[in-house]
């Protein structure tokens, strides 16, 4: 019977044991001996490869819709297992794939008329691998308990798992001809006259041809392909609400939440349509550029982003869609609820080390609009992180402290080899161009929004997040009491590769992040690793400035 665990210690051999098994498994069977449509020549191997993915998929919905139980379930998973019989299915398992590797091999080379029995051999080999995994991952006793206390959350994972399964299969298959353009006609034609209406009240120059749909304005068009016709938002923002209404289904009236479908699909098309006007406005009046590069994926994902977040916020607010209980309807209602969402924030502690790099990379979106240019809306960053770090900030004055000299000098040097390694120096960049063609006051008034976020605002969202969070979380996951001077090798490794992927030169990027946290755990203090990687910035930043080296920036 599932019992409750107060402290669930995750059984690291089982994991650790069935993910290599994972990866070398389906490597193996991936990289070698490719094999051509199975669907149209073994059907019976196109259904036995799409188990693992279905799982993957199960498993993934079903740690949603059971999340209720958690601790039950990680209790039966912890249930001590028999180490040998553990390592003997890993030892079916491991041969059954390397047989079914074999059999594969030969099944590629076979010839038509004699590869049945070769794809049925094939099929049950690589089924025989995949539950012996299952079993590796965890013994027939646990899965058994699952079926019988999960039963209604297992159901609903494995119908929702197989749907989406098959719808995917479905549209990737029949890509050519479902998702054609000549199939989403009608869409297209609608999305560009909706997107000529709106160009036409910015720009008089505006233009349609809709037996091309093409839209343009002055010398500048595009054409409306099934792509742009909004179908891709759509089903994106359906699969959200899907996953919207399962997660918070208690708290929904039904059908009336089914009625968010049509008009999350409508907005984000509206939306879409939006989008097109914007960019060949933008294209014919400003930069070509900009309107096919950074703006016309960005706002595609700001407006998907702005409907998902409204629907969080307010569906269940509304009394149509939302079971409003005596509580919630209490938070509405009560003139204080500002300051208590403030208190409940401060005693987020994740909350805390995150929402200024949240805020980061909600500049960063914003800014890509105007790639490749985005560079010239770096201001707009700095607003961001300083908006979440001024909300918090009797926080964050007690968490940073004084940091040492040796933390100063350790990071000036780290920004003095950063210098001396940079593969772009004496090169000539965009920016540089930019910042020529401006006056002297805006050149000014840029550096010093850029020398703001790049050696105050950054170095505090990022070291907040990569060693104040992430080193810890993976210690802990109540990382909160990890204490700052706590070792721990995987954690440096895993949350300095993370940061390093943040920047163009990940290498030296994670170099330095290992030092930050090194610093940090020297004398228990995130300011010293702050204060370090505000003097690296510091030091980058000012050779940038008096040696024209732009390339830095």
């Amino acid at each position: 019977m599932l019992k409750a665990a107060s402290h669930p210690a995750w059984p690291s051999v089982r994991i650790v044991s069935t993910m290599a098994l994972v990866v070398v498994e389906m490597l193996t069977i991936r990289l070698f001996t490719p094999l051509p449509d199975v669907w149209g020549i073994w059907p019976v191997v196109g259904v036995v490869q799409a188990v693992p993915k279905i799982l993957l998929l199960v498993a993934a919905i079903f740690v949603v819709v059971g999340w209720s139980k958690r601790s039950a379930i990680l209790a039966a998973f912890n249930q001590d297992a028999d180490p040998v019989q553990i390592s003997a299915t890993a030892a079916i398992s491991a041969a059954a794939m390397l047989a079914a590797f074999l059999a594969r091999g030969l099944l590629a080379q076979a010839p038509p008329g004699a590869d049945a029995f070769l794809a049925y051999l094939y099929s049950a080999l690589f089924l025989t691998a995949i539950t012996s995994l299952v079993l590796v991952a965890a013994p027939l006793g646990f899965w058994r308990e699952i079926v019988t206390f999960c039963k209604p959350e297992l159901m609903l994972a494995l119908g929702l798992g197989l749907l989406g399964y098959v719808t995917g299969a479905t549209l990737d298959r029949e890509r050519g001809s479902l998702l054609s353009e000549d199939n989403w006609a009608e869409l297209s034609d609608a999305t560009l006259q909706l997107s000529y209406w709106i160009l036409k009240h910015f720009d008089h120059s505006a233009f349609m041809d809709p037996a091309t749909r093409v839209l343009g304005a002055g010398d500048f068009s595009v054409r409306i392909f099934a792509a742009c016709s909004g179908y891709e938002g759509m089903m994106l923002i359906a699969v959200f609400v899907v996953g919207y209404i399962v997660i918070f289904r208690r708290s929904l009236k039904f059908p009336n939440v089914f009625l968010l479908f049509p008009l999350a699909m409508g907005a984000i098309w509206l939306l879409n349509s939006l989008r097109i006007a914007l960019l060949v406005f933008i294209g014919a009046n400003f930069s070509p550029d900009i309107a096919l590069g950074g703006f016309h994926s960005q706002f595609g994902w700001i407006s998907f982003l702005l409907i998902a977040i409204t629907i969080m916020t307010v569906a269940q607010k509304l009394a149509f869609f939302g079971k409003r209980s005596p509580i919630m309807a209490a938070a509405m209602s009560n003139a204080a609820n500002a300051a208590r969402a403030r208190q409940a924030a401060d005693s987020n502690p994740a909350l805390i080390f995150l929402i200024p790099f949240i805020a980061l990379m909600a500049g960063q979106i914003v800014t890509r609009i105007a790639a490749p240019h985005d560079y010239l809306l770096y201001p707009i960053k700095v607003i961001a992180v300083f908006a979440a770090l001024y909300a918090f900030r009797n926080v964050y004055k007690q968490l940073l402290g004084t940091p040492d000299a040796v933390s100063v000098l350790i990071g000036g040097m780290a920004g003095v080899l950063w210098i001396a390694t940079d593969p772009g120096a004496g090169s000539h960049t965009p920016l540089e161009q930019s910042l020529s063609e401006f006056s002297p006051i805006m050149v000014a008034l840029w550096l010093a929004f850029r020398g703001l976020g790049t050696i105050i605002m950054v170095p505090i969202a990022e070291e907040l997040a990569f060693r104040g969070y992430v080193y810890r979380v993976l210690q802990a996951a109540k990382f909160e009491t990890v204490d700052f001077r706590a070792f721990g090798l995987v954690a440096l490794v895993v949350s300095s590769s993370l940061f390093g992927l943040m920047h163009d030169r990940w290498l030296a990027a994670a170099l330095a992040g290992a030092l930050y946290a090194l610093l940090m755990i020297r004398r228990g203090r995130i300011g010293d690793a702050i204060a370090a990687h505000m003097t690296t910035n510091a030091v980058i930043f000012t050779w940038a400035v008096v040696a024209g080296q732009w390339s830095l920036l």
